[in-house]
């Protein structure tokens, strides 16, 4: 197959999994990019070009899991160096439903979106440690980890220090 894909294509900007249903096998994928017209998935599942195969994922901006039957356009044994391509298949979807090729065309066009309610400020995390006395070092390691020293408090046995962390 000699056709190269027309619809704009977008590399995920981080692990997104996906189930590849095989002669009645599933197969656990990395989603390396997507478009309306197909995708790049990276494994070492042996599948041949022209075989008819079903990808399990939740599409992006979703949030649902949806089954695409797609058939494989070809298959990279090992990552190439030249050109990045890592080991994977490329796989042309067929017979999508039109929310489903409407969610992945926004996702191909605009990429993630922020969410439409900001963030709330009490997504934290707290952590009190009681200390007889403070160390530097540990104050440090805890900053480089993100935390931030709220409070410090008298203890029985020296000092409590109440620590956050922004979610």
């Amino acid at each position: 197959m000699t056709d190269r894909r027309k619809a704009r294509r977008r590399r995920m900007p981080y692990v997104r999994g996906g189930v590849l249903e095989v002669g009645g096998r599933s197969h656990v994928v990395a989603v390396a990019d997507l478009s309306p017209e197909g995708a790049f998935l990276q494994t070492k599942v042996d599948v041949k070009a022209g075989q008819a195969v079903k990808l399990r994922m939740v599409l992006p901006r979703d949030g649902h899991e949806v089954t695409l039957p797609c058939v494989v356009v070809r298959r990279s044994e090992r990552f190439d160096p030249a050109s990045g391509q890592p080991a994977g298949l490329a796989v042309r979807f067929q017979g999508l439903t039109a929310a489903a090729v409407r969610r992945v065309e926004e996702f191909a066009i605009e990429g993630f979106l922020p969410s439409v309610e900001p963030t709330p400020h009490e997504h934290v995390e707290y952590k009190v440690l009681e200390r007889a006395e403070v160390a530097e070092a540990e104050l440090n390691q805890l900053g480089l980890d993100g935390w931030e020293l709220t409070a410090a408090l008298p203890a029985k046995a020296g000092v409590r220090l109440v620590l956050l962390r922004r979610l």
